[in-house]
């Protein structure tokens, strides 16, 4: 008896991870208009806490959403329906500088700031959230690929063109 369900199981577990690469993108991403495109960071490319290689990536894939033609790329996170999180693989990285500090209990001061990223993959990645749950709920879609978000090919945006124009062919 033991050893039928742990065969049901079994094939429960492989049917489960067969249909995982068959798994339909969700009817939100192919059917919005509207994107943000942000880092760990956040959206603001102003911000000197992001990555530089973020910073280049963000808008490397804002230039080639905008030469797909699917989506609107949009600057504020109200007026988005998905969130598409990008992140350039690394193993660590470091931004350095100077910073004043300046509160009214202390008086004011000069000294180091910085800021510092350590992954565990090298690999670049790309996700797509629901815009009105944010980044902190599942992603929709995600892929990782070394170089994945390199121009001019882009591979991470082609993969997603690629699964959003299949889904949107099928009825």
């Amino acid at each position: 008896m033991r050893q039928t369900v742990r065969l049901c199981c079994f094939l429960a577990v492989l049917a489960t991870s067969a249909n995982a690469k068959d798994k339909q993108i969700p009817t939100l991403i192919v059917n919005a208009k509207y994107v943000l495109v942000t880092t760990y960071s956040g959206d603001d490319q102003a911000n000197p806490r992001m990555m530089p290689d973020d910073r280049k990536a963000a808008s490397d894939v804002q230039t080639a959403l905008s030469k797909w033609g699917r989506y609107v790329v949009v600057y504020n996170p109200k007026d988005a329906e998905i969130l598409i999180r990008i992140r350039k693989g690394r193993v660590a990285e470091a931004l350095v500088g100077a910073g004043i500090h300046v509160g009214t209990d202390k008086p004011a001061s000069i000294g180091p700031a910085g800021t510092g990223d350590v992954n565990t993959t090298t690999e670049d990645m790309l996700e797509v959230y629901d815009a009105h749950l944010g980044t902190d709920s599942p992603p929709l879609w995600r892929a990782f690929q070394n170089g994945g978000l390199n121009p001019p090919q882009m591979a991470l945006v082609q993969q997603l063109r690629k699964d959003v124009d299949a889904a949107a062919k099928k009825p």
